[in-house]
């Protein structure tokens, strides 16, 4: 008996004391007191206190892509909370107790339908409050069925994809932010790349005064040409060698190429500053071992889409960018997914009957159905610009999924409707990384200071000038360069480290 009348006091002790903590932890309290948050059109599903370590639901904690665990550690005092937003827009609001006064949303990749927490982890632990969607469906970021029900598309879902779900995340975010801290945030930021970029774009069109600054990054825009035109290496394989090109060819045609012109900028260091200039003849492909067939089926690959008669549709990938994912064995999931269930509505359809007349077909409805609400191609930027608004975009030159030259010819379209290039300077710049892949990764110079170049340029009114890469290796910096803003490139002067920045200059 005395052992268990001392098992019940220790319990009651235990409890006691959790309910004293409660008590003198204003976080924890402030945190359970928003679950009783009243919205039009949303609810706080749950509110959850975090004091040092996250284990994302089972389901979810395949995001956590390239993590050694599936527990987020190392985390500062955090109030969680789950918000769902009609018809069924999953938000994730992370509000760190020591706050900046500044608000962070996180974009998503691919087709979302999943909350990137590891990314939110990375901006609560910098003092932001961070906030992310799943665009209103559950799924990996390659799955486009969601789309599709009962043979008809789902209008609701589409628009929640392509818009509706981040403005709405952005309103009720500051809404629960004011709710909790007792007052709005200073400063709002965006910061994605791929569908992320194509998210955070779409804010400053459609809504340009949710965010102060937005940070794009390869940017998924121009999704009506550019989706479809990932599966154009595939069509012109099929079509000109009936087979895929030999992957090891093609890496030994893109090693050849890099190393032919490498030295072009002054500097032995496998990196091409502007690949769109290089310029490869037939004797040279011969010489790697490609027959004539695969020298045609290449070129068209390089070029990009085109129509019967020869006219481009769209942009190809670089010379100097890998091509297994959209030339490889397979084709890419998502251009696959696309055509199934977006374009077609057809769960069975085979790419493979395409042919190129059949491609030119699926590429102009695509153009015709979606670019109204998914093109996000709107280079009317004068409303962000009037909110006193800013932005940086850059873009990796090898790129192997999203061609680089579709984010330039975006911004030259800002360019002219803005007036001139100094209009232009004054709320948007870009910038294009030599040797990166699509978000990160490559032989170049991959993290970028972009961010929180952004934050200085909307808070201090620093105009950036150039933006500083580096490449990091087991907690090495190896590789360091400036990164000027397009159309400039940045140029060795010919002496110095090659890893000091100061030893090159924009030109």
């Amino acid at each position: 008996m005395l052992k268990y009348n001392l098992l019940f006091l220790s319990l009651l002790s235990s409890l006691s004391a959790s309910l004293f903590a409660a008590q003198q932890d204003p976080l924890l309290e402030r945190c359970q007191s928003l679950t009783s948050l009243k919205f039009d059109d949303a609810k706080v599903v749950k509110t959850e206190y975090i004091t040092d370590q996250f284990i994302p639901p089972t389901e979810l904690a395949d995001t956590l892509r390239g993590a050694k665990s599936n527990v987020i550690a190392n985390l500062p005092q955090i109030c969680r909370v789950q918000l769902t937003i009609e018809p069924k827009n999953n938000i994730e609001v992370w509000l760190p107790m020591a706050w900046n006064h500044r608000l962070q949303a996180i974009g998503g990749g691919g087709f979302a339908g999943f909350i990137p927490f590891d990314k939110l982890a990375v901006a609560a632990r910098d003092g932001y409050v961070a906030v992310t969607t799943d665009t209103g469906h559950a799924g990996s970021l390659m799955a486009g069925n969601f789309v599709l029900k009962d043979a008809q598309l789902q209008a609701e879902l589409i628009t929640d994809f392509a818009y509706r779900s981040v403005h709405e995340m952005t309103v009720k975010a500051k809404q629960v932010i004011e709710a909790f801290y007792g007052q709005g945030p200073s400063y709002s930021y965006w910061n994605g790349c791929s569908t992320g970029g194509r998210q955070g774009l779409m804010e400053a069109q459609r809504f340009p005064n949710d965010y102060d600054g937005l940070y794009i990054v390869a940017p998924a825009i121009q999704w009506d040409k550019f989706v479809p035109s990932e599966l154009w290496p595939q069509v012109v394989m099929l079509e000109e060698l009936g087979q895929p090109i030999d992957p090891v060819k093609l890496t030994k045609v893109r090693e050849a190429i890099i190393d032919l012109v490498d030295e072009q900028d002054g500097i032995k260091d496998g990196l091409v500053n502007d690949p769109s200039a290089v310029v490869i003849n037939d004797a040279f492909l011969q010489q790697i071992g490609l027959n004539d067939a695969e020298i045609i089926a290449l070129r068209k690959i390089w070029q990009g889409p085109t129509n019967q008669t020869g006219q481009s549709l769209w942009f190809g990938l670089e010379t100097t960018a890998p091509l297994d994912a959209l030339a490889g064995k397979d084709p890419f999931l998502i251009a696959v997914d696309y055509l199934k269930y977006w374009i077609k509505q057809d769960t069975n359809f085979d790419w493979k009957t395409l042919g190129y007349e059949g491609f030119e077909n699926y590429f102009n409805e695509s153009v015709e159905v979606f670019r109204p609400i998914m093109g996000t191609d709107n280079a009317d930027l004068s409303q962000f610009k009037k909110s006193g608004g800013k932005m940086i975009i850059w873009h990796g030159w090898d790129d192997r999924l999203i061609a680089p030259k579709g984010t330039i010819h975006y911004y030259n379209h800002i360019v002219k409707l803005m007036g001139d290039q100094r209009n232009t300077d004054e709320f948007v710049r870009l910038y294009m990384a030599p040797g990166v892949d699509h978000c990160n990764g490559g032989s170049g110079a991959d993290t970028i200071n972009g961010f929180e170049t952004l934050v200085n340029w909307v808070e201090k009114h620093q105009a950036p000038t150039t933006l500083i890469a580096q490449k990091i290796e087991k907690d090495q910096v190896v590789l360091q360069r400036p990164i000027c803003q397009y159309p400039q490139q940045t140029v060795y002067k010919g002496d110095g480290d090659t890893n000091v920045p100061t030893n090159f200059e924009c030109k």
